[in-house]
């Protein structure tokens, strides 16, 4: 009888250690099938409460922070100013405006000369919405779209252009056109550059990095998101020399493993 029992007792241990991995393995898969192309896939339902913006007083590097703050995983975020250091897009934390364009009195003035004010403030933004019960929703959304009601923001990260389901560079600032000719363009968006991006599906939420070796535009970007991954909706944070993410053993940078300071991040706590 005290066999059988100290059996039953391994049986069960065995079963408990033989779960915890794979509850580990679910919050964040990470697939490199094709060259230059990284998806890190995180289960919001199981780790939703850990994933957050987070802004540093100085520039910083993604694998600086995580080596500091022992994340999980760092990805770089919005756009900032890279003569001040300071945010140029809109950044809630725990419900609290932490990043904020309208700061910038220069940059808000020349927006508003180039008529293109309105049009960056409504850039696309990753949102975690809290309801009364605590409970969080995810979502992806212009930063002028309303709230539904009994829902607040408790973080938003906000970068741009809005991928899918709709595209449109220009009411985002992104490209202005003149006589069907582009006169300007920001974030190189009309080129093929290394980017990061976000996704939702689902539960799950896909950050997405191109390399230098996999360099796409943002036709390019918004079409992996819809056939590849079949997203609900798809974001694009900063790109370019900015893309840098940490996670586990991998460290990227958009030339390799060199990784350029920014100002906001997308994090998942440990």
């Amino acid at each position: 009888m005290k066999k059988k029992i100290f059996n039953l007792l391994l049986l069960f241990i065995f079963s408990i250690f033989s779960i915890i991995p794979s509850f580990a393995a679910e919050k964040i898969e990470i697939n490199n099938d094709e060259t230059g192309i990284w998806v890190f896939k995180i289960n919001t339902k199981k780790y939703g409460s850990k994933i957050k913006p987070y802004m540093t007083d100085d520039l910083t590097t993604p694998k600086k922070l995580y080596d500091d703050k022992c994340f999980d995983l760092v990805v770089n975020g919005g756009y900032y100013d890279v003569k001040n250091g300071k945010s140029v897009s809109y950044v809630i934390i725990d419900g609290i405006l932490e990043g904020n364009l309208d700061n910038h009195t220069d940059l808000v003035e020349a927006l508003k000369k180039e008529e293109r004010l309105d049009k960056v403030k409504s850039r696309a933004e990753f949102r975690i919405l809290e309801n009364k019960r605590h409970k969080l929703k995810f979502d992806i959304a212009r930063h002028t779209d309303p709230i539904k009601k009994g829902w607040t923001i408790k973080h938003s990260l906000q970068a741009g252009p809005m991928l899918y389901p709709a595209m449109d560079l220009v009411n985002e600032g992104f490209v202005v056109y003149e006589d069907d000719i582009v006169k300007s363009q920001s974030a190189d968006i009309l080129k093929r550059r290394e980017r990061t991006a976000i996704a939702l599906k689902g539960k799950y939420l896909y950050i997405v990095i191109f390399t230098k070796d996999h360099k796409v535009d943002a036709k390019e970007l918004k079409d992996f998101m819809e056939k590849n991954l079949k997203v609900d909706k798809a974001m694009a944070f900063d790109g370019g020399i900015s893309t840098a993410i940490n996670c586990k053993n991998v460290s990227i940078g958009s030339i390799g493993k060199y990784q350029r300071k920014v100002k906001s991040f997308l994090v998942i706590e440990r």
